[in-house]
């Protein structure tokens, strides 16, 4: 469950302007980003793939392969943080969508 202090939705921020908020997570094996919550309805596409869990605030995860091309549109989401379990690195770049 999170704790504390909610922190960014992903690894760093490319560009922000009226319309969009674009990221990219960028997660080394065994790497974990901080717990987070998504304000915004969101697109990730995923550039690098591994195998991935996601773990949520009720205690509850899954896991997920992203392969690199494939992409996702997502609604917001409670808190929640996801670690690469793989052994190759996960990249992704996400695309928050601004009303």
């Amino acid at each position: 469950m999170a704790k504390g202090e909610l922190g960014d939705v992903a690894t760093r921020l490319l560009l922000e302007n009226s319309k969009v908020k674009i990221w990219e997570l960028n997660l080394a094996p065994g790497q974990s980003s901080g717990w987070h919550r998504h304000t915004m309805d969101y697109i990730t596409v995923t550039l690098e793939g591994s195998h991935m869990r996601v773990e949520l605030d009720d205690d509850t995860s899954y896991e997920t392969d992203p392969q690199p091309g494939q992409w996702r549109f997502a609604d917001m989401q409670g808190p929640h943080k996801a670690t690469n379990i793989g052994t190759t690195r996960y990249r992704n770049v996400l695309i928050e969508l601004k009303e």
